[in-house]
């Protein structure tokens, strides 16, 4: 099995929106928050490689679409 992992910290609402985004077939991921400050990790996981590349690209693409007009 492989495993990625994509950490991000920022805005509690950028947060929620990515973790509603995250929310997908072969990732795990959870978000905490301190100080006004989440942290939001993610785990991406597959028994093939290029299929796990091709999950975190597209998560990736995702969220910085979401970023982009936040």
């Amino acid at each position: 099995m492989h495993h990625a992992t994509i950490e991000w910290q920022g805005d509690v609402a950028l947060a929620t929106t990515f973790l509603a985004a995250a929310s997908r077939p072969n990732c795990k991921a959870k978000m905490s928050e301190a100080g006004g400050v989440a942290k939001l990790d993610i785990t991406v996981s597959n028994s093939d490689l290029q299929t796990l590349r091709d999950i975190v690209d597209e998560l990736l693409i995702a969220l910085a679409d979401i970023e982009e007009n936040a």
